[in-house]
């Protein structure tokens, strides 16, 4: 019997992905608002880091996970 993966899936995330390359600045800038230097951020379903990356560039200490990123790392 064959196994039948679900490439619906990878399909929508490469989608968003393409579609959302960057995060919207107001929303950027809510999260922001909420962020302080010194405390630990956990993103959970940071996918290709639109939000993470801003994140990280102003020097926060965000740490991230997202099972289609590592999906992605394993090919």
């Amino acid at each position: 019997m064959e196994i039948q993966r679900n490439y619906y899936g990878r399909l929508c995330t490469e989608m968003y992905e393409i579609l959302h390359k960057d995060a919207p600045k107001d929303e950027l800038a809510f999260y922001l608002s909420y962020a302080r230097n010194g405390e630990r951020i956990l993103e959970a379903l940071c996918g290709s880091g639109r939000f993470f990356v801003p994140f990280l560039n102003k020097g926060f200490d965000i740490k991230g996970v997202d099972m289609n990123v590592i999906g992605k790392s394993k090919r």
